[in-house]
């Protein structure tokens, strides 16, 4: 059988921006900063900073598939989404219903992390065993991360389509895909 191509699609340059900067500041605390550092605080409050500006960007300015409400499952996705992936379909521009499910669970337990870590530094937060709270968080995202990359790479595989190449710069994409 043929491979069929997806119709080109990029996320806008905030929506690449914003994603691309929480990854980093996620990697770089989960993996290379040691906790109560400076740079692991700046890094949470900036993973903050970043998922605002792009919850702001998805009520307000974004198109299309970067809109916040483009963001919510509807009835009907799953199916659809496991009917893609048995018949190798091509990846439709944005995300299909898990990939939105994933998102808001990625921006939830990103800040639940961020948020628990900055608890932790108050009397109340460190009465309460906000430490163990943000631990919990830390594995949580590391589990939701891991799940995220197999996602990618398990659909770019099944539909025929570089899922990444949609989160890079304009020069990076071929023109066949």
């Amino acid at each position: 059988m043929p491979s069929r191509k997806a119709e080109p699609f990029r996320w806008d340059n905030l929506v690449r921006l914003t994603h691309w900067g929480v990854a980093a500041a996620c990697v770089a605390n989960l993996w290379f900063n040691e906790a109560g550092e400076t740079w692991h605080e700046r890094l949470g409050y900036l993973a903050i900073i970043l998922i605002s500006v792009r919850l702001g960007w998805g009520l307000s300015f974004a198109r299309g598939h970067a809109r916040l409400s483009a963001l919510i499952p509807r009835r009907g996705e799953f199916d659809q989404q496991a009917r893609a992936l048995q018949t190798r379909a091509p990846a439709a521009p944005g995300h299909h219903g898990s990939g939105k499910l994933a998102v808001w669970a990625l921006w939830l337990i990103i800040l639940a992390t961020a948020g628990t870590g900055w608890f932790q530094n108050t009397e109340m937060g460190f009465e309460l065993g906000a430490d163990d709270w943000h631990e919990w968080c830390t594995w949580a995202l590391q589990a939701m991360i891991a799940l995220h990359l197999c996602a990618i790479v398990l659909t770019s595989w099944r539909q025929r389509s570089n899922l990444v190449a949609r989160m890079l710069p304009h020069g990076t994409l071929r023109k066949s895909e």
